[in-house]
Formats: structure tokens, C-alpha cells, sequence
């Protein structure tokens, strides 16, 4: 599985302010809400960044018990070609929290608060706007800079975000609250469990660039554009801002290309040795499975396999392999000296 990355944040939640103003978390008793997830945009001047995914939140007892779970993918494109596959589970009790870490194949469980009534403010800093109308149920619009929810009841139908050209989309595609709401249908992955406390949580510098804190990531951002809408250096420092969000944001992409752009030179190298002596497709075919596998997690879903292999097939694969190996080796030193996302971006251009 591929490990998560900042920008796969895109799948969480928006807020986590608590405050103790009811004992119910939403003013509906059982439902269940299915979404649609979209966004992306300029991540750096030679790379473009695409998300896509759905989301499921089902809930009982007026919120006390939920389960969320987002899967999709990230995408760059241009000058860096990554794909990041997102997979997102966390169950609330009314006396835990439950993550699924697929990674490890593990469950991850931390005492919820001790006061039993928390619920989330999902307005904060946001004004009432307006009405709009979902699959049917109508629900208030807040706004803020930058950022736009559509809540009923306490729920969150839709959310739409625009921070320094980055936009998440989410919205709510099925609405139900006339669900089951046995505990069978609350059930977490089948993994063994791993239990933390209240003071002794040892996740918390492994979970600095994890999709739970994307939501911590557009809220500082959003100050910042505040902070300096009057200042006589608006387009300097709005871009440095930006430039300081975008390498915060991507931060994990950057770790992985910077492990996996050495390993890929090297896989061309052997697998160019490999070639020069298949003599048929089988033999060619096997050279390039690894290869292929590797492209594929640098988001490459173009098919190198071969059907008929003949000498012209053999040279003009080799050549485009030779050119490759050329560019990527001419890259490397550059790519070394790489801190963030925007340099190596600027480096494979």
C-alpha cells in the first residue's frame, strides 16, 4: 500500500474546535451520507496536482457512534508524475477512537474525551449566508475566506475550499436517515488492535504529515491571507505564504520521488542490460514488469509490455530508453540538492 501523503489531507475533515453547547453531535438520530470528493489545481508552475475520491459517513445514536471512511487517489502531472492512493477509516464511540492503519494492518484506539457530550464546531470563523437545497434536504451556507460549507443538523453535506489555487470539493451524493443501525453494520476492519492512552501517545510525531491535518494546514493558511491583505508587499509575501504551503502540503510526495527517482534510474539501467538480450516477448516482457510496476506508482499508467518483438521494436524501445536514462541521470545532481516539492519540481522540468 502506498503510504499517505500531506496532500492526501484533502480527505478530512475541515474543523476539530470543540465546544460543549449540546449532548448531541448531530440533530439527526441514524443516517448515512455518501460523497463525492474532487479538487486539485497549480501545485507548482511545471506540476499540476488532480484529486478524486468518494466518502461515507454513517452514523446512530445522534452522532455519539459514527464511522468515517474516505478512499481515492491523488495525482501530479507535468514535470513531477506521482499517484497516491488514499484510504481513510475512523470510528467514534462514546468512549474511543478507532483509525485503521492499512499500512501495518493495525487499529489504532485512543480514549475519546472524558466529557461525553464533545461535538464539533464546524462554523467557526464562518458566517451564515444563505439556503441551499442537496438531494432534497435544504441546509445552511457558511462562509469564510476561502472556504464554504453546506451543514443540516449538524451534518456536513457539502464543503468546497480554495486555498492559494489548491481546491478540495466535497459534497454529498446520497442522503439517507432511515438506515440500519445495528452495531453490525458499525464494524471496523478485522485487524489487531493497538491501544494508547490519554498522555503516552507515541503516534504523534509519526502522524505529522497524515491526512487528519490537511484541516490545521488550510486554517493557517486562511490567517495568513487575513494578516496581510493590507500590506504594501502583497504579491511578495503572498507568494512566499504560498510557496511555504504548497512544500508543507506536498511534503510526503517529495519524500517519496526523492526515494523512489534514484531507484527508478536504476530499474532503466538494468532493465536497458535485460533487453539487449530477450530475443522474444516473453523474455522482454519479464524485463519489464518491474519496471512497469515502478512507473506505475510514479503515476505512469502507460503499458511498456510487448506483443510482437522484432529488431525494429527492439531498437526504437531501447533508444527511448537510452534518451530516459540520459535525462534522468543529467537530473540527479540537482535532484540531491532538492529541500521541498518546488525544487525538485523546478529540477525535472
Amino acid at each position: 500500500m502506498i503510504h499517505y501523503i500531506k496532500i492526501a489531507l484533502l480527505f478530512g475533515a475541515l474543523s476539530t474546535v470543540y465546544s460543549f453547547a449540546t449532548p448531541h453531535l448531530f440533530e439527526v438520530e441514524k443516517g448515512m451520507i455518501m460523497y463525492a470528493i474532487s479538487g486539485g489545481g497549480q501545485l507548482t508552475a511545471e506540476t499540476n496536482l488532480s484529486i478524486k475520491g468518494v466518502g461515507k459517513l454513517r452514523f446512530r445514536a445522534w452522532g455519539n457512534v459514527k464511522i468515517e471512511e474516505d478512499q481515492g487517489f491523488i495525482l501530479t502531472s507535468g514535470a513531477i508524475k506521482h499517484k497516491q492512493n488514499i484510504k481513510r477509516f475512523e470510528k467514534q464511540t462514546e468512549d474511543k477512537i478507532i483509525t485503521a492503519d492499512y499500512v501495518n494492518k493495525q487499529l489504532l484506539v485512543h480514549p475519546r474525551h472524558k466529557e461525553k457530550y464533545i461535538k464539533i464546531d464546524k462554523t467557526e470563523g464562518l458566517s451564515k449566508t444563505s439556503k441551499e437545497e442537496i438531494l432534497g434536504v435544504i441546509c445552511d451556507v457558511w462562509e469564510g475566506m476561502g472556504i464554504k460549507k453546506c451543514i443540516y443538523k449538524g451534518l456536513v453535506l457539502k464543503v468546497e475550499s480554495d486555498i492559494w489555487g489548491i481546491t478540495y470539493h466535497k459534497v454529498a451524493t446520497s442522503i439517507r436517515f432511515d438506515i440500519n443501525t445495528s452495531k453490525k453494520a458499525c464494524i471496523e476492519p478485522n485487524y489487531p488492535v493497538q491501544e494508547f492512552g490519554l498522555f503516552n501517545d507515541s503516534l504523534k510525531t509519526k502522524n505529522k504529515y497524515k491526512i487528519e491535518n490537511f484541516c490545521k494546514i488550510l486554517k493557517e493558511a486562511t490567517y495568513t491571507m487575513k494578516e496581510f491583505s493590507s500590506s504594501k508587499k502583497v504579491k511578495e509575501i503572498t507568494n512566499a505564504k504560498r510557496k511555504k504551503f504548497i512544500n508543507t502540503l506536498a511534503r510526503e510526495i517529495y519524500v517519496k520521488q526523492r526515494e523512489l527517482l534514484p531507484a527508478l534510474l536504476h530499474s532503466m539501467k538494468q532493465t536497458r542490460e535485460c533487453l539487449q538480450i530477450g530475443e522474444h516477448p516473453f523474455e522482454t516482457n519479464e524485463c519489464l514488469e518491474k519496471f512497469s510496476r515502478m512507473k506505475l506508482e510514479l503515476g505512469n499508467d502507460k503499458s511498456d509490455f510487448i506483443i510482437l518483438w522484432d529488431t525494429q521494436q527492439k531498437d526504437t524501445l531501447l533508444d527511448r530508453m537510452e534518451d530516459e536514462i540520459t535525462y534522468l541521470q543529467s537530473r540527479m545532481p540537482c535532484i540531491k540538492r532538492t529541500k521541498n516539492i518546488t525544487d525538485l519540481s523546478t529540477c525535472m522540468k
